[in-house]
């Protein structure tokens, strides 16, 4: 009975640090998805970013060179361009900076989720050592106690065979000493006719 118990509670016990790992890993797997999905939206619109402004510099060279207009037009033309560059600079930045907020979130969000489950699985991992050591330790003093009850039970049946040795030899001795006063009376009550 102690050996399933042990046998079943190191299953559970194993089951449950396996199931710790898994959720480890699963937590490390989406933790790097979405790290992967962070970096893939940053290159992609850096990459539009960057595609947007190099259009925005061929068209503004276009109209430069290709219209005679005054240093004040084409300074103005210039001046467009740069800011709208600079409004798309700050999109991206403020894309960047919020697509990473939502991905610190969710990470931390993650990691609260598996930092309870962590904990449920070494409260649950707690109990069953715990139990694995009561069944182990309830083991081990019944192998220790074994011999000693083999010895109890040989000392249970001495003391009972001394018991019944003595009742009956207090029995044998009692009916030897009625023998012996009948065997004396009789014999007085003899030697008191024949005097007589």
């Amino acid at each position: 009975m102690a050996e399933i118990n042990v046998n079943e509670t190191v299953r559970n016990l194993t089951q449950s640090v396996q199931e710790t790992g898994q959720a480890i890993a699963h937590s490390a797997v989406e933790a790097q998805e979405r790290n992967l999905r962070y970096t893939q939206s940053v290159l992609v619109n850096g990459t539009e970013v960057l595609k947007s402004h190099t259009e925005s510099g061929r068209e503004l060279i276009e109209t430069v060179i290709g219209q005679t207009q005054k240093p004040q037009e084409v300074f103005q033309t210039v001046s467009n361009s740069t800011i709208a560059a600079q409004e798309r600079n700050i999109q991206f930045a403020q894309s960047v900076v919020e697509n990473g907020l939502q991905v610190l979130q969710s990470h931390a969000e993650a990691n609260r989720a598996l930092t309870q489950e962590l904990i449920n699985q070494a409260h649950k991992q707690q109990e069953m050592f715990q139990a694995l050591v009561s069944t182990s330790v309830e083991a081990y003093m019944n192998l220790l106690y074994t011999p000693f009850s083999y010895y109890k039970q040989a000392l249970d049946l001495a003391e009972v065979t001394t018991r019944q040795g003595l009742e009956t030899f207090q029995e044998v001795t009692r009916e030897g000493l009625n023998t012996f006063r009948n065997v004396t009376r009789q014999a007085r009550e003899s030697y008191q006719n024949v005097t007589q």
